[in-house]
């Protein structure tokens, strides 16, 4: 339930209106008037090629712009950072971006983008959640829903983290995260090979990528480039982040999704009524989402379940052409 609906207790009843879903869905039946918020989509995945085995399509790596140069660096990276100013080594990272082969079919069509922060590393594993470490790949989470048709083409970008300092306690993970520069360097990368959409901008946060209320997906989501959706999947869940996040543009979708089977020692309660205080006195556009909602992963390890479920129910309907909010422009 999103937290304008819970002002004065139960949605009021709605007329029912069929919601499509993107690509091929069969619609969700689902209450709500014209411009109603997106749905989450069923989880269950249909049959995929990229469900075991090799990912049809291929990864990129590159460093950040203001990386020293060096040998191993990826092409592209120079080109992204010629000009750019020195940023602190705990600020940098390694981009690596997945192109499936649909969404290299058009290398000039603007494709929407996934920007997935991982959560603590200090075991300093490469990629994490990007074909490094045990926890799950999101490159395959999203092969897998665009060869079902759920979710129209797209790129999926991660930076990983270069030093432990940055990334070893969550409430400090990814100090003054920059989306911008990340953006520009995934863009340089893949130039000749895809194109962002920078109108359709996914982050996901996960665990340490969402608890720090001056990096992470808090620092992304006050980038220049307007964030169509931010996901904030299972984290610190502090009071101190949960008004920057209600008060995101009034066009962004924000979804918080958390569990208590492996995490419950956590403000939730104190997070819930400050989100809520936050969304009612900066509202959100007709349509956009200010959504908390409780999960209950049925696979090992909740935590790192999280991730899956949380792409699988809300990458459907926040890529389907009713996600995106028709506002007029409003002054400053």
């Amino acid at each position: 339930m999103t937290a304008a609906g819970r002002r004065g207790g139960a949605r009021a009843p709605l007329a029912a209106r069929a919601f499509a879903l993107a690509a091929g869905l069969a619609a969700v039946s689902s209450p709500g008037p014209v411009g109603a918020q997106p749905k989450p989509a069923p989880v269950a995945a249909a049959p995929s090629a990229s469900a075991a085995g090799q990912l049809d399509g291929a990864s990129y790596d590159y460093e950040h712009p203001s990386a020293p140069a060096s040998g191993a660096a990826e092409p592209g990276a120079a080109q992204a950072g010629a000009a750019a100013p020195a940023v602190p080594p705990e600020r940098r990272w390694r981009g690596r971006a997945f192109v499936h082969r649909l969404a290299a079919a058009e290398p000039a069509r603007p494709l929407p983008i996934l920007v997935f922060l991982h959560g603590t590393n200090e075991a300093r594993i490469e990629h994490r959640w990007m074909g490094g470490g045990q926890e799950g790949d999101v490159r395959r989470i999203a092969a897998q829903l665009m060869e079902a048709g759920q979710i129209p083409p797209m790129l999926v970008a991660a930076p990983s983290a270069v030093l432990p300092a940055a990334v070893a306690v969550a409430r400090t993970s990814w100090p003054a995260f920059d989306l911008d520069a990340f953006l520009d360097a995934t863009a340089a990368r893949l130039r000749g090979v895809a194109t962002l959409d920078r109108a359709r901008v996914v982050v996901a946060g996960h665990s340490g990528g969402g608890c720090n209320k001056e990096g992470g997906i808090a620092t992304a989501l006050r980038a220049s480039t307007p964030v169509h959706a931010a996901l904030v999947i299972d984290t610190c869940m502090d009071v101190d982040i949960a008004l920057p996040l209600a008060r995101s543009r009034p066009t962004t979708h924000v979804v918080v999704s958390w569990q208590t089977m492996s995490w419950a020692k956590r403000p939730i309660a104190d997070f819930r009524r400050a989100f809520q205080r936050g969304a009612e006195a900066h509202p959100a556009a007709p349509g956009v989402l200010r959504e908390l909602e409780p999960l209950q992963p049925t696979e090992p390890m909740p935590h790192d379940a999280m991730v899956p479920l949380v792409l699988r129910r809300w990458l459907p309907p926040l890529l389907s052409p009713d996600a995106a909010p028709s506002v007029p422009c409003v002054s400053p």
